[in-house]
C-alpha cells in the first residue's frame, strides 16, 4: 500500500500550481469575483467537474454562495442551501471544522441528493475556509464517477483552502469597507448642509454637494490645500481657527450675504470635518423680532415714566392709609421692573446693531476692576464676599471698555443674586495664550447640568425652587453672550448642583504690557 504523502513534499510537487493559484487569487478584490475565482481554480487544479462554495456571516449563516446546481430557480435555491446545511456534507464540513472525502455518494449518508437536478455526482469532496480559528466559509467539488479523490487530493485541497481562506477574508473586508464607505458618502450627499473634509495636511479630501455649490469645491480639486480653495475670507479664518486650538463653533457671513452657523470636529488619523448649516432666514426672523420688541419697548418708555410719575405723586399724599401706600409701593416695584424689561430689550437691541465703533485700545484689567468696584456697596449689604485677582501684566485689547464692563457687573450681579449671605464671589482676570480672560465664581446653589445650554438664550429662566424667587426676565446672560460674540470671545459655564457656578469670558487679546497699575 502506498504511504499517503505529507503536505510538505506535496507543496514542493505542486509549488508551482499553488504559486499559480496564489497569484490568480491577488489579482482582485471584488469579494463575488474571488468567490468564482476560488471555485474554478480549485475545481480545475483537483480535476473536478464541479463545485459550490459558501460564505458565513458572524451568527454562521450563509451569506453568500455559489452552487453547482447554478440553474435552480430562486426558492428552489434557497430551498436546497437549507437543506445541504441541515443534513448534507457541506453541513457536515461546517459543523466538523475539517475536510474529508465522500469517495461514493451512493454509500455515504452524509450525501443528500437533491431533486430536479441534471449533475451526476459520485464522489466528493469538502473543506473549510478557516481564519483565526474560525470558519468563515466552505468549499464542496464533485465528481461523476466514485472513487475519484484520494486523500493525496485532499491535502492539495487543504492547502489551496488555507490560501484561499486568506484571500476571502481580504476581500470581504475591503467589501464591508467599501459598502460603509459608499453607505457614508450616500449620507453626506444627500445632507443639505454643506461638509468639508480635510486630511491632516490641510488638503480637501471630500466635499458634499453643498459644498461643491456654495463654496466651489469639486471632486477635481481634491488633493489641493484647503486655504487655496475656499475664497470666502471668514470661513478660511474659522477653519485657521480651529485647526490652531481656537473656535471650533462660529457664525460666518459669505460674501452673498448669507449667513452659516459653522461647527467643526477633528477626526483621528483623518483630519478635520467643517459642518455649515444655513441659518440666514432664522437671523433675518430673529432681526425682525428684535426690531418689533425694541419698537414696542421704546413706545412703552413713556407712558410708563407718567406712570411713575402719578405713583410718586400719590405717595406724597400725607393722608393716604396703610393699606392704599403699600398698593403704591407695589406698582412702583413693578414699574420698576417693567423699566428695567425695556431698558435691558433697548439695550440688547442696540447691541445687536453693533457696537464696533465703540472699540478702542484698553486695559482689560482696568476695565475689570473698574466694573468690580461698582459692584462692592450690593455685596456688602447682602454680606458677601467678593474678592478680585489680577495678573502681574496688563492685558490690553481692543474693545468696548463700557460694554465690557457690562459683561462683568451682569456676571457679578447674577452671581450676587443667588449667592446666599455670607458666601464668596471671585472674579480672576487671566491671560490663556492670545486671550484675556475673566472667571467669575460663586457658591450659589448650582445648576443643572441639563439646563447649562439654554443660559445664553433670550427670556430663558431656570425655574428652579432655589432660585425662582431672584431670577428676573432672562436677558442679562443673553446681552452678556452678545457682547462677547460682538468681541469675537466665547463664553461657558461649568457648574454642579450645591457646588457653585463658575462664568468664564474669553476675549481675543493684542499683547501685553509690563508692570501695570490696576
Amino acid at each position: 500500500m502506498n504511504a499517503v504523502p505529507s503536505a510538505d513534499s506535496l507543496a514542493v510537487e505542486w509549488g508551482g500550481l499553488l504559486y499559480e493559484i496564489a497569484r490568480q487569487f491577488a489579482s482582485t478584490l471584488d469579494l463575488d469575483e474571488v468567490l468564482c475565482n476560488v471555485l474554478d481554480l480549485i475545481v480545475q487544479a483537483l480535476g473536478a467537474n464541479a463545485g459550490s462554495i459558501f460564505l458565513f456571516d458572524q451568527d454562521g449563516y450563509v451569506s453568500k454562495s455559489i452552487l453547482a446546481h447554478s440553474d435552480l430557480a430562486p426558492e428552489v435555491k434557497r430551498h436546497a442551501i437549507v437543506t445541504v446545511m441541515e443534513r448534507g456534507f457541506a453541513g457536515w464540513v461546517f459543523q466538523n471544522q475539517k475536510s474529508d472525502i465522500i469517495f461514493d455518494t451512493e454509500t455515504d449518508g452524509r450525501w443528500v441528493l437533491l431533486p430536479a437536478t441534471s449533475i451526476v455526482t459520485r464522489s466528493a469532496m469538502g473543506a473549510p475556509f478557516v481564519r483565526r480559528g474560525k470558519v468563515i466559509g466552505i468549499v464542496v467539488i464533485m465528481h461523476p464517477e466514485p472513487n475519484t479523490f484520494t486523500p493525496r487530493h485532499l491535502l492539495l485541497l487543504e492547502m489551496i483552502s488555507t490560501q484561499a481562506a486568506a484571500v476571502i477574508e481580504n476581500a470581504a473586508m475591503y467589501a464591508q469597507a467599501n459598502n460603509e464607505r459608499q453607505t457614508l458618502l450616500a449620507i453626506i450627499s444627500g445632507v443639505r448642509d454643506i461638509t468639508v473634509v480635510s486630511d491632516l495636511l490641510d488638503r480637501l479630501i471630500l466635499a458634499n454637494p453643498a459644498a461643491q455649490q456654495v463654496l466651489g469645491l469639486s471632486q477635481a480639486l481634491y488633493g489641493n490645500f484647503l486655504d487655496e480653495l475656499i475664497k470666502e475670507g471668514e470661513v478660511i479664518e474659522f477653519y485657521r481657527s480651529g485647526v490652531n486650538g481656537g473656535d471650533v463653533e462660529r457664525e460666518v457671513t459669505l460674501s452673498n450675504g448669507r449667513v452659516y452657523s459653522c461647527a467643526m470636529v477633528k477626526i483621528p488619523e483623518v483630519g478635520w470635518m467643517i459642518g455649515m448649516h444655513d441659518v440666514t432666514v432664522l437671523k433675518q426672523l430673529d432681526a425682525t423680532k428684535s426690531e418689533f420688541v425694541s419698537q414696542v419697548s421704546h413706545d412703552l418708555r413713556s407712558p410708563l415714566a407718567v406712570i411713575q410719575g402719578y405713583v410718586w405723586l400719590l405717595d406724597q399724599i400725607p393722608r393716604l392709609s396703610k393699606e392704599a401706600r403699600g398698593y403704591v409701593k407695589e406698582i412702583y416695584h413693578l414699574i420698576e421692573r417693567m423699566t428695567e424689561l425695556i431698558n435691558n430689550l433697548l439695550d440688547l437691541s442696540q447691541i445687536e446693531m453693533g457696537i464696533e465703533g465703540d472699540f478702542k485700545d484698553i486695559s482689560f484689567n482696568e476695565v475689570v476692576s473698574k466694573a468690580i468696584d461698582s459692584m462692592q456697596a450690593m455685596a456688602e449689604t447682602k454680606q458677601i464676599q467678593l474678592v478680585a485677582e489680577f495678573p502681574a501684566d496688563v492685558l490690553s485689547l481692543r474693545g468696548s471698555p463700557l460694554r465690557l464692563s457690562q459683561v462683568v457687573t451682569n456676571l457679578v450681579g447674577n452671581a450676587l443674586k443667588f449667592t446666599p449671605a455670607e458666601g464668596v464671589i471671585t472674579v480672576r482676570v487671566a491671560a490663556d495664550g492670545n486671550f484675556a480672560t475673566v472667571k467669575v465664581t460663586d457658591t450659589g446653589p448650582g445648576i443643572p447640568e441639563g439646563l447649562q445650554p439654554q443660559l445664553f438664550q433670550k427670556f430663558t429662566r431656570l425655574a428652579q425652587k432655589a432660585t425662582r424667587t431672584n431670577e428676573g426676565y432672562g436677558l442679562g446672560l443673553a446681552i452678556v453672550k452678545t457682547i462677547v460674540d460682538a468681541h469675537k470671545g466665547q463664553i461657558w459655564v461649568k457648574s454642579q448642583e450645591g457646588q457653585g457656578s463658575t462664568f468664564t469670558v474669553s476675549i481675543p487679546m493684542q499683547g501685553l504690557l509690563e508692570n501695570p497699575a490696576v
